[in-house]
């Protein structure tokens, strides 16, 4: 007779030790006595698996998981069976798992597994909330049509969302998911039930946003709440909240910060065993909240002796001059490390001892002893060997030649290894604009056998040509209705002239050389056209960085609507040519440049009258203007796109040969063709920006600029170009030749330097001034994207007689810049003109300001 034997043993493992319910258990099933003191053994015949509700499932799936084979001897009840059931939990696919076991004819057992699968997901919704934070918490969940509908799904999600909030301010945030049947549409948008599914329907209540409304401080009897309030960067209360950048909203995971934040302010007071005992968050209305922080200051501490051990390379006397710190000092471990070798400028003794060769240096201060509020340190330095460079290679420039990385690299084979060299070919790389600063790196590879030392440089390159296609609006030229203003242009900023005539290396433009070549026309209408080429190679001859420039631009201006074959048509015609040599300095430091300009211009005037230039009346003729500049540049910016320290110095001088004080002419006899033939003129220009880090990306730029135009004879006057035009966003169409604009913001084009002549001419003094505070959004190879608030104030002058660089037209505003290799700069701001009164021109106190590739 064929024995069957159900032992009831799931009831026992199933609900007794996963806590199944015993609604679930297979009730009929007969029972067998078993002795849980001595288990019996029995050989498996087989293994089976079903759902309960005939839901298909992967059975071989399952019965793998349980880790049981054919064959297998099992001890009933043993362990063999709880670590499969446990197994077939841990897939989390069922809700309900049961086995039972059937005895055969020669006393082997079937184990069936009797499964009840969870439900799956059909879809979900987010109640009352926005699309924007609706898409957010869609990429956050991650939830996916199919998924198993477990505990842990559930209460992760719940949990990703409150998280959401509170990373918002929403400290009180509530989640509650609403289960319902799982459908979907049919063809004819009927609604098709889903056996098996559920959807969920997310209800979230943000409720208000949580802010502090005070921090109390205990235990603090050294430091005043003002001070320790201070340091908290990204958290103020309500009631003092001085810096619009930070924020008075709680956000829990960053208070951790703010914490060590106070701690790391008590360090640099000498206070080494301060500590927070305990902190607290009080709720004290729906949307306000207190912070309590109770602190043990302890003692407060001062350095000691100082003494410097291992220093065989370096006098003590040196090292104490560099360390600067005294006996009597307030302890301050991070002053100290920052001394020793984390100096952001590089000024430390590390740096000291890596410049000079020793890679291997090591440094470590170390307590020596505490005489009451004295501390005693021993500085100990292993210097280890002098090395020298071995190989010096790099990879990551797919499109850039390796000769143009090579004369870029400091680091020379042979050289002794310095730190600072390296550190500087990474900037010099990075200023040529072809690699992405955020993903170079430096890899150096130490060879113990022979003292050497390998440097690789990581590279990648980044998008550096681009496409400009820009508009504006402004300009008002001879009309008083303003135009649409277009400029068409490409800019190779890593062309190759060698690849030139061999197109197969193309891609799709000969490339990789790191010359420059320019192409690019500009026109606001018919009365206004200009046509520029330039090209620049920065290492002329090959050997030294000496960049030679060329350019040509061809320029039109009509100043009425009359035909040019109309007699009285007013125009103005330039053609310029300019050849340009610069070259790197050593002294004072190798941040200097001089570059050398000679430039000839021709001016073809027909029928100005005035106007925009102010030429005397009836002016008809052709004007000469070959002149010769000297700039003096020294750049130590960090970045070259958002640059976060460092400065930029420009001088430079520009004249023309003083004809009328050495050819004894009379030019009050002489006729208006003649008295202008030949533009005389000495032109001086200062430009002077700083960068200061604040916080993290906060940063703050300050700038100045200045500029005279002079005359050599009395008699002759000013001359009619090379005036400055100041006023607006430096976007209108008569700018290329003649004069020179110089934006300020808050005001109207070139309506300053019309306030100050009386006409539309440029004047030949002009100062300006501008602080702006800046804050990156982001900072990526594909994209550069900062906010800025501003402040500036400038003006200009028809004489010296008249100047006055305290009385100035003052403006302030905010704005935001996008800088994308392809587009080059991209700027929206608006500015209020605080002295809009005093220019009449300008016509109103707000200004907006769009412009493409201007820098203020």
């Amino acid at each position: 007779m064929k024995k069957g034997i159900i032992i009831a043993l799931a009831y026992w493992l199933a609900n007794g030790l996963f806590g199944q319910s015993a609604d679930s258990f297979y009730r009929n099933a007969p029972m067998i006595n078993y002795d849980f003191i001595e288990p019996a053994i029995y050989k498996i015949k087989n293994i089976v698996a079903y759902e309960v509700n005939n839901k298909p499932f992967s059975r071989s799936n399952t019965i793998f998981a349980t880790g049981l084979s054919v064959g297998q001897e099992i001890r009933i009840p043993g362990p063999e069976i709880s670590n499969a059931i446990q197994k077939i939990w841990e897939l989390e696919y069922f809700s309900d798992v049961q086995v039972f076991f059937q005895t055969a004819d020669d006393g082997s057992v079937v184990v069936q597994f009797r499964v009840e699968e969870q439900p799956r997901l059909s879809g979900h919704r987010f109640n009352n909330l926005s699309n924007a934070n609706q898409n957010t918490l869609k990429d956050e969940l991650g939830l996916k049509q199919g998924m198993y509908i477990t505990p842990d799904l559930i209460n992760q999600s719940k949990a990703k969302i409150i998280k959401y909030y509170k990373e918002k301010g929403y400290y009180n945030a509530k989640v509650d998911i609403l289960r319902r049947q799982g459908f979907k549409k049919g063809p004819d948008d009927s609604i098709i039930v889903l056996p098996g599914y559920e959807n969920f329907d997310f209800d979230v209540k943000p409720g208000l946003k949580v802010k502090v409304q005070k921090i109390e401080f205990t235990g603090n009897e050294k430091m005043e709440d003002e001070d320790l309030i201070y340091q908290l960067k990204g958290l103020k209360p309500r009631y003092r909240k001085f810096k619009f950048w930070t924020s008075s909203k709680y956000i829990d995971s960053k208070f951790e910060e703010e914490r060590a934040r106070i701690i790391k302010y008590y360090f640099t007071k000498g206070y080494r065993d301060v500590r927070i005992l305990y902190d607290s968050v009080q709720l004290i209305s729906e949307n306000r909240i207190v912070i309590h922080i109770n602190l043990y200051e302890g003692n407060q501490y001062r350095f000691g002796n100082i003494s410097w051990k291992g220093n065989l390379k370096y006098r003590t006397g040196l090292l104490d001059t560099m360390l600067s710190i005294k006996k009597g000092d307030l302890f301050n471990q991070t002053l100290l490390n920052e001394k020793l070798s984390a100096n952001l400028n590089g000024y430390d003794i590390s740096s000291l001892y890596m410049d000079d060769g020793y890679l291997m240096f090591q440094i470590q201060p170390m307590e020596v002893g505490v005489n009451g509020d004295s501390i005693d340190i021993d500085i100990m330095i292993s210097e280890g060997l002098r090395a020298t460079i071995g190989k010096v290679f790099w990879k990551g420039n797919t499109k850039t030649s390796d000769r143009v990385i090579q004369r870029e690299v400091r680091t020379k084979p042979g050289d002794v290894f310095s730190k600072s060299d390296i550190q500087r070919t990474m900037r010099d790389l990075g200023a040529l604009g072809l690699f992405d600063p955020a993903q170079m790196n430096v890899n150096p590879k130490t060879n113990p056998s022979d003292g050497t030392v390998d440097i690789e440089y990581i590279l990648a390159e980044k998008p550096s040509d681009q496409i400009e296609l820009s508009g504006g609006y402004g300009g008002q030229g001879y009309s008083r209705t303003p135009t649409l203003i277009g400029t068409a242009g490409i800019m190779l900023n890593n062309f190759s002239r060698r690849k030139l005539m061999s197109p197969e290396t193309w891609s799709p433009v000969p490339t990789g050389d790191g010359q420059k070549l320019s192409l690019r026309a500009q026109s606001n209408g018919a009365n206004f056209q200009s046509y520029t080429f330039s090209f620049s190679e920065p290492w002329f001859g090959g050997k030294k960085p000496n960049n030679l420039s060329v350019m040509m631009n061809h320029m039109v201006n009509s100043f009425d609507y009359r035909l040019k074959t109309d007699p009285l048509h007013q125009s103005l015609t330039s053609t310029l040519f300019l050849v340009n040599f610069g070259k790197r300095l050593k002294w004072p430091d190798d941040f200097f440049n001089i570059s050398l300009d000679m430039s000839f211009q021709k001016y073809r005037m027909k029928n100005m009258d005035g106007g925009f230039y102010e030429f005397p009346k009836g002016f008809n003729g052709i004007s000469y203007n070959p002149s010769t500049k000297i700039e003096i540049t020294r750049n130590s910016l960090s970045d070259f796109t958002y640059p976060m320290s460092g400065s930029k110095f420009t001088f430079s001088t520009q004249a023309t040969a003083p004809l009328s004080l050495i050819n004894g002419k009379d030019y009050s006899k002489m006729s208006l063709n003649e008295r202008y033939k030949w533009a005389e003129f000495y032109k001086c220009k200062l430009d002077v920006e700083w960068y200061t880090p604040v916080y993290k990306k906060l940063v703050v730029m300050a700038k100045a600029r200045m500029g005279f135009l002079g005359a050599y004879n009395p008699k002759l006057g000013l001359t009619f170009f090379e005036r400055f035009q100041v006023g607006g966003a430096g976007v209108f169409g008569y700018n290329i030749s003649a004069t020179e604009v110089i934006s300020q913001r808050g005001y109207d084009n070139y309506t300053i330097s019309q306030t100050a002549m009386g006409a539309q001419a440029g004047a030949p003094i002009f100062n300006k001034f501008t602080v702006e505070l800046r804050q990156a959004i982001t900072n990526s190879q594909t994209a550069t994207v900062y906010v800025l608030a501003f402040a500036e104030a400038g003006d200009a002058w028809s004489s010296m007689n008249k100047y006055n660089p305290f009385q100035l037209k003052r403006a302030a505003g905010v704005g935001v810049r996008l800088f994308m290799p392809m587009f080059g700069l991209i700027g929206l701001d608006w500015a209020y003109g605080f002295d809009y009164k005093q220019v009449p021109a300008s016509g109103k106190s707000t200004q907006v300001h769009f412009f493409i590739g201007q820098q203020f």
